[in-house]
């Protein structure tokens, strides 16, 4: 059975994969299909709630490290995934962004997140 702390943080960790999802479509639309974004209506409503969500989620994690030491989970990973959710949410509106750097940042996001939540539902060893 998952700790408050841990059922908050597979909360948190979920918001921001669905986080990530959303930055793809974002960059698919505003990027690949070149739209343009508002900046009050679209970008700092986006990253506004990817910073509220990231910063969460790293208050919860590090605490999670500590206390569970999972095998394959890092704090440099985890420190990559939170600047790369940041730095992603707002690159995502932008034309200029690189497509396979942007593929390849999503792909590390989604990936670290998926490995902490398969680490959330480990019972402990």
């Amino acid at each position: 059975m998952l700790s408050d702390d841990n059922r908050q943080l597979k909360e948190v960790t979920g918001a921001l994969l669905q986080k990530n999802e959303e930055a793809f479509h974002y960059f698919e639309k505003y990027c690949v299909d070149e739209m343009t974004a508002d900046f009050h209506k679209d970008v700092k409503p986006f990253a506004d709630e990817v910073k509220r969500l990231a910063d969460l989620w790293m208050l919860k994690t590090e605490l999670f490290i500590r206390e569970q030491r999972p095998k394959y989970l890092h704090r440099s990973q985890l420190e990559d995934a939170y600047e790369n959710l940041q730095a992603q949410s707002v690159a995502c509106f932008q034309k200029d962004t690189k497509r396979k750097a942007f593929i390849e940042r999503n792909k590390s996001i989604k990936y670290t997140l998926e490995i902490l939540l398969a680490a959330l539902e480990k019972p402990l060893e």
